[in-house]
């Protein structure tokens, strides 16, 4: 299994226990990476709107936003920021989605 330690109260980020990068599979779907050492991992030759497909929640929802070209931050009609708003997306997942997509931008 998964090694893990106690988060830090002073970082409010996990301490570091495991040494080597290994991918774990997710029975509810999708991976898990341990990638001790790293700080962030980012995408390379993606376009922001391909970014949506990486979280499923959020893709039928972008295509019901009032406008095509939504950054999803700020415009009316955007149904990502109602679902946000009403709780059904968590922020932790949209912080990470728009994140994302404005390393591709």
């Amino acid at each position: 299994g998964l090694a893990v330690k106690e988060v830090s109260a002073a970082l409010n980020k996990g301490k570091h226990t495991t040494v080597v990068r290994e991918l774990f599979a997710l029975e509810g779907g999708g991976y898990l990476a341990d990638t001790p050492g790293w700080k962030s991992l980012a995408l390379w030759d993606t376009h922001p709107e391909e970014i949506d497909a990486y979280f499923p929640e959020l893709a039928p929802l972008v295509a019901e936003c009032q406008f095509s070209d939504c950054s999803h931050i700020h415009e009316p009609g955007c149904a990502v920021l109602t679902a946000l708003k009403a709780g059904t997306v968590h922020p932790e997942r949209y912080d990470s989605y728009l994140r994302l997509r404005a390393g591709e931008e």
